[in-house]
């Protein structure tokens, strides 16, 4: 079998398990009452699987894309491409480095209220912080080389 027929395959499994737990999360299980501090709210009953199934999803996306960066081409860029055409082809993997490490200096470390109350620790709210900073960077950076790209600047 073809890995492009099993990569379809495996998209479309991802892509109904994905509507089941947004179906789960959406139409099921929101009137489970619970009682805060800062009074009674409903809550999805689901809340939990979808936070998990998007964790796995992120993790997934990761080492899918750090194995095709290492195995593509046998971990060789196409040899007719010119040379920035070769460091524009890693810059993201590259990028991703600098940029979490000057967003973890950038997060706070400050506690914020939640529902169930105040939340203190520190690291993850760093963390926390570093990552929403780095994935909002890499958008950007992804969205402006997609216009670059539509836009053929760099054609031959």
């Amino acid at each position: 079998m073809k890995a492009s027929k099993i990569a379809s395959i495996v998209y479309y499994i991802l892509i109904a398990l994905s509507a089941v737990v947004l179906v789960l999360f959406f139409c099921v299980g929101f009137g489970n009452q619970e009682s805060l501090p800062s009074g009674f709210y409903k809550s999805p009953q689901y809340t939990d699987l979808l936070m998990y199934w998007m964790y796995a999803l992120a993790a997934i996306c990761g080492v899918c894309t750090l194995v095709g960066a290492v195995t593509a081409k046998g971990g060789k860029i196409d040899s007719n491409m010119p040379a920035w055409g070769k460091a524009l082809a890693t810059i993201g993997l590259w990028l991703f480095i600098p940029v979490m490490v000057a967003a973890w200096f950038m997060g706070s470390k400050s506690p914020i209220m939640t529902g169930t109350g105040l939340y203190e620790d520190a690291f993850w709210l760093q963390a926390t912080d570093a990552i929403i900073y780095t994935v909002y960077v890499l958008l950007g950076v992804t969205a402006l080389a997609l216009i670059v790209g539509l836009t053929g600047i760099f054609k031959k």
